[in-house]
């Protein structure tokens, strides 16, 4: 067993040595090659990097284009305030992560269990935000108690501030309990003109 250890770190070390003397060989042949470049070739070389850099950003911009152009049309064909209050509701935690993407936030929906009490995870430039997602229908209300477990969860993850988002209601209790708190309540009525301020704004970009 132990000769069979040994032969194989031999092996082993000659492959990295040869792999590395390889290498080597390669850098030192391309150095050449530069090294013996004109002027002229030099400026080719230039001009074919930057060509392929220029290409490669103007594709990723049309993949970024296509990308939200696919979330405005999901946003506004899912974008009623039936239509939301009767989605499943990890289906709705997607749709307002996909809303933050739009508006050009870096958001991410967490995991259906164990989330802490927060359902996406947002970041804008250097701030870091949390959201909480809730599919009510228009005669159930969020309550004090539910936003007080939410700013909880806020101070938890170190949270610079929450979005608490329903497509029903909050009771007064609960408006009045984030006035002092970096908590953004967003009701049905005010997630409808957030999808069409924001189709509206990537329609005009396009």
């Amino acid at each position: 067993m132990a000769r069979r250890r040994v032969t194989k770190s031999n092996m082993l070390f000659y492959f990295v040595f040869f792999l590395s003397l390889f290498l080597f060989a390669v850098i030192y042949q391309f150095i050449i090659w530069l090294s013996s470049l004109s002027l002229i070739s030099w400026l080719l070389v230039g001009i074919i990097i930057i060509g392929v850099i220029f290409i490669r950003r103007k594709q990723k911009q049309k993949k970024e284009i296509r990308e939200k152009e696919e979330r405005c049309r999901d946003l506004r064909r899912q974008g009623g305030l039936k239509e939301l209050r009767k989605m499943p509701h990890r289906q709705f935690e997607y749709y307002v992560c996909n809303l933050f993407r739009l508006i050009g936030y870096d958001a991410h929906v967490t995991p259906p269990t164990g989330d802490g009490g927060k359902d996406i995870m947002i970041y804008e430039d250097n701030c870091f935000a949390i959201a909480e997602c809730i599919r009510y229908s228009i005669t159930n209300k969020v309550t004090r108690p539910d936003i007080q477990k939410f700013h909880s969860a806020i101070i938890d993850c170190k949270a610079e501030k929450g979005y608490f988002i329903t497509t029903g209601e909050f009771t007064l209790q609960a408006k009045n309990y984030v006035l002092d708190k970096p908590i953004i309540l967003v009701n049905g009525e005010k997630l409808i003109e957030m999808i069409e301020d924001s189709t509206t704004n990537i329609n005009r970009l396009m």
